[in-house]
């Protein structure tokens, strides 16, 4: 069987992917496809863990978005649809944006309940935002840190290091991009996330929360909530502990679901587009990360049964011993949480979970949506189910920069030009020109059928036609040399300018809201 094609970012400015189309998925929405088949997850009917879990999951969004908003009153019950999204909780560009403002627009028209995952068990490297600066013939790139450095730890527990080099982005964001762009949204919002830093606001969190409060600030009636919560909730422990009850299994399940991937998608590379679970030592890699408040550097979590007990370690340092049947290790694991020991989802279990036993539809990007191609196979191969469907959206908007500049597209046009002058150039010469007789040489030539007598003089002679044209038309080929600098100048700045990728607090409010809004049916 073929691989699905791959999804794609649309090339063009203010164009948006929405794979199914929109209409389709309002169609599913208005009819949820049924659960999973029944089965057991740590002894519980995964169909009552379900439903349990939406509620919580509800429950839990409303309660962390009215730390800081009026959340919206949405009314929730077991045959509510609920539609899921899911990033980093960084400040990232507006394609990624558009999955935020399409679960809203989703959610409004379909009846449902739309919760946005902040992936913050995700590590916090370097923040900061790459801002274009400089003239329109000379930009460039200059990053503006959110943030001082500090060591690398997830999301959840990345304080603010400098709360003065925090407080001033907006205003050093502004005056970067100001001979580009002017009234950016970093500088007109800015102080919403200085807000959240006072009142103690983790890096991800203050982010999250300047971000979804100018969405509700638009009319948004979305909920959020960090995945880390979600984890410590009674379902995530109950498929965590599915998971770790039979370590082998599991593993060899996941890795057979990569093999599969990369067979279909004719991948070399073995750690695309995950790296395989390991095996040492008789210890089995997980698909969960596990750390502590006292040492929060995310490791993989490692694990191995052994006389009717299960050890878990992340193999630097820290270990535990506890039951090995499903139920017991689901209890075991909020054990751990309360002696300050989390267990949390890798990529696949994330999406894994929010599908088996939270969402009606899950709204991935590119990226995800990729992944979740083994996330399927993983589900079928460890648990037998097949997962609620999900949708794959994206978005280009560029900055609001007008400049003229030329693109790809007359760069080639000019180096055909140049190829042209030096094997066709009766197509440019000046009438009277001195090079009229070679252009009538040539065409002689081209006029004579070639024959194996005739081969060698005839390519000798429509080749010295040619250079003596290409001599003649030294001043334009000149000209158009110049031209050729110019424009690789211009697709260099172009580029600079004109990129997807730059964060969305670049831009003016007005401006990317109707952009965003227009691209939702």
């Amino acid at each position: 069987m073929a691989p699905p094609p791959k999804p794609r970012a649309p090339s063009e400015n203010d164009r948006a992917l929405i794979a199914p189309g929109w209409a389709e998925l309002l169609q599913r929405l208005a009819a949820p496809p049924p659960a999973p088949a029944d089965s057991q997850l740590a002894g519980e009917s995964a169909t009552r863990l379900r439903a349990d879990a939406r509620r919580e999951l509800v429950a839990l969004a409303a309660a962390y978005t009215g730390r800081y908003a009026s959340a919206p009153a949405r009314p929730f019950t077991d045959e509510t649809p609920l539609v899921l999204s899911g990033h980093q909780p960084e400040l990232f560009h507006p394609g990624v944006w558009f999955k935020n403002i399409a679960l809203d627009a989703l959610a409004k028209q379909a009846g449902a309940v739309g919760v946005h995952l902040l992936i913050d068990t995700d590590l916090c490297q370097a923040p900061g935002v790459r801002t274009p600066t400089g003239s329109l013939q000379e930009p460039r790139v200059e990053p503006a840190p959110l943030d001082a450095r500090g060591p690398s730890a997830p999301y959840e527990q990345r304080p603010i290091h400098d709360a003065d080099l925090f407080d001033s982005f907006g205003e050093r964001v502004a005056s970067l991009v100001a001979p580009l762009v002017r009234d950016p949204l970093a500088l007109s919002r800015w102080p919403l996330a200085i807000e959240a830093r006072r009142r103690g606001a983790t890096l991800g969190q203050a982010l999250s929360e300047y971000r979804h409060r100018i969405e509700l600030g638009w009319g948004s009636q979305t909920l959020e909530l960090p995945l880390s919560a979600a984890c410590d909730g009674q379902a995530f422990r109950c498929l965590a502990a599915e998971l770790l009850a039979r370590p082998a299994q599991t593993r060899a399940a996941y890795n057979a679901a990569l093999a599969e991937f990369r067979q279909r998608r004719r991948l070399r590379n073995a750690a695309q587009p995950l790296p395989d679970l390991a095996e040492a030592d008789g210890l089995v890699e997980t698909p969960l990360w596990v750390w502590s408040d006292d040492t929060p550097a995310r490791r993989a979590l490692f694990a191995s049964l052994r006389d009717g007990r299960l050890r878990l370690t992340d193999r630097h340092g820290w270990s535990a011993d506890g039951p090995a049947d499903a139920a017991s290790i689901a209890a075991w694991i909020a054990e751990l949480r309360q002696r300050g020991v989390k267990l949390r989802s890798r990529a696949l279990v994330t999406t894994l979970f929010a599908r088996l036993l939270l969402a009606d539809l899950f709204l991935h990007g590119i990226g995800g949506a990729r992944y979740d191609e083994v996330t399927d196979r993983f589900a079928e191969l460890l648990l037998g189910v097949r997962l609620p469907w999900h949708a794959t959206l994206s978005a280009t908007l560029r900055l609001p920069i007008e400049h003229g500049l030329p693109g790809p597209t007359e760069l080639r046009g000019l180096r055909q030009k140049r190829r042209d002058l030096r094997f066709h150039g009766e197509w440019f010469l000046p009438e009277g020109s001195p090079a009229a007789d070679a252009a009538s040489q040539k065409a002689d030539w081209i006029a004579q059928a070639k024959t194996p007598a005739n081969a060698a003089q005839r390519h000798a002679g429509i080749t010295e036609a040619n250079s003596r044209m290409h001599a003649a038309l030294r001043p334009l080929r000149e000209e158009t040399d110049e031209a050729i600098a110019a424009a690789r100048h211009g697709v260099r700045a172009r580029r600079v300018l004109d990129s997807r990728e730059h964060s969305f607090c670049l831009f003016p409010e007005a401006d990317l809201r109707r952009r965003l809004a227009a691209l939702c049916p």
